[in-house]
């Protein structure tokens, strides 16, 4: 599957990474695995990888991912989502999630940076 996550209690972080193509049945089936994880607990962090994702889905499958998370996590509200995108298409098309999904989230933003989107989490970017 082209969508992998880990739970990491330690740093209140759920850490996504979808990668090459991707499939609307593949982020659905994500949702579902999450939802399911005994590790999952309310206002966890997420940093959404998507930097090395080819596929730009459309505006209907931006709806239905977002109509799933804000169905399927309630009153289990995320804490802070941020997007980590590769491409100026995928810019636009996760902007458009971040507003249809707002309400699962205490905030949300995209960023094309990684360092970036791992500072506005509040941790330290590696040094290189």
């Amino acid at each position: 599957m082209a969508v992998h996550y880990r739970i990491d209690t330690a740093i209140n972080r759920i850490t996504t990474r979808a990668f090459g193509e991707v499939t609307l049945d593949q982020v659905l089936q994500h949702f579902d695995e999450l939802s399911a994880d005994a590790s999952f607990e309310p206002d966890l962090d997420v940093l959404l990888d998507l930097v090395d994702c080819k596929t730009v889905p459309g505006a209907d499958e931006i709806r239905t991912a977002a109509a799933r998370v804000t169905a399927d996590f309630p009153p289990l509200r995320f804490g802070r989502l941020a997007i980590v995108v590769g491409s100026e298409a995928l810019f636009g098309m996760l902007r458009m999630f971040h507003s249809f999904a707002e309400s699962a989230f205490s905030a949300a933003q995209v960023f094309r940076d990684r360092d970036e989107a791992l500072r506005w989490l509040g941790e330290s970017a590696p040094e290189r």
